[in-house]
């Protein structure tokens, strides 16, 4: 009958540890979370650094084999900085200005 009390203080003690321990990472994941919810997706990110420059390669390609017109360009030049005016500006969020960038990639031809 003495060994069942000191397992059960035993294992008191070991679910009071357990309990601290969870408290404790809790705590540190809710922190995290808390600090990284203003950080932007960095693939989303990325993905659209890649659509600018393809948009932008496309628009300086002046080869015989393009068969846009200059105007088109002009327009497709003027709608990504207005949308990446607007995006700098707070107007619309990273997941629509990815849209709206790959909505242009379409447009100038480039998938």
């Amino acid at each position: 009958m003495d060994c069942f009390y000191l397992f059960m203080i035993a294992g008191l003690g070991l679910v009071f540890v357990i309990l601290q321990f969870d408290k404790q990472q809790r705590s540190r994941v809710n922190l995290l979370l808390k600090n990284a919810n203003d950080v932007q997706p960095l693939l989303m990110k990325r993905c659209m650094d890649q659509k600018i420059n393809k948009i932008n390669a496309g628009l300086t390609v002046d080869n015989c084999h393009v068969h846009m017109r200059d105007n088109a360009k002009q327009n497709i030049g003027a709608s990504l900085q207005q949308i990446a005016g607007d995006y700098h500006a707070g107007k619309i969020s990273l997941p629509v200005y990815n849209d709206k960038l790959g909505e242009l990639l379409e447009n100038l031809g480039n998938k």
